[in-house]
Formats: C-alpha cells, structure tokens, sequence
C-alpha cells in the first residue's frame, strides 16, 4: 500500500531495501548534512530511501536510511558518521 500515489511506505522501503543505516536526530536538526547526504546518492545515482523513524527508551529521535547492499550501507554509514 502506499502512502501517496506512487510512493512506497516505509515499511515496504525497508523490505525490499534490507540494510540500514541510523542517525540519531539532534537538536537543530541534520541541516546542511541532511543536503549533502542527498548529494553522495545523487552522485552515486542512486535514489534516496528512507525507512520508518523511530524513538528510543531516552526519546532520542532516529532516522533510518535503507540500502540495496551492505557495501553501499558502509559507505553511507562511514561518510556520515552513523552510529
């Protein structure tokens, strides 16, 4: 089912793009990151897909990007400083 016409849900996103990588949200926001981190997958063409974000037991606030591959999930994960 989708969200919005022609759009996948998160849930789906995360099905078939199985390796994630998590950022915890900071106050302020991920600003300027949030502008290059759409910049590496242009670069590499490929689409930006976002996962379901969640809250920890300590309300801190994450977002989940997915990947087609592990490698490609490093890559991201090693660039931006994942947890």
């Amino acid at each position: 089912m989708t969200r919005y016409k022609g759009r996948a849900s998160a849930k789906a996103v995360e099905r078939d793009f199985p390796h994630f990588v998590e950022f915890p949200i900071l106050e302020g926001g991920l600003r300027d990151r949030l502008n290059a981190m759409h910049d590496w997958h242009l670069a590499r063409s490929i689409q930006a897909r976002r996962g379901q974000s969640r809250r920890d037991e300590n309300g801190q606030y994450f977002v989940r990007w997915c990947f087609a591959d592990q490698e490609t999930a490093d890559a991201f994960a090693q660039k931006f400083g994942a947890r």
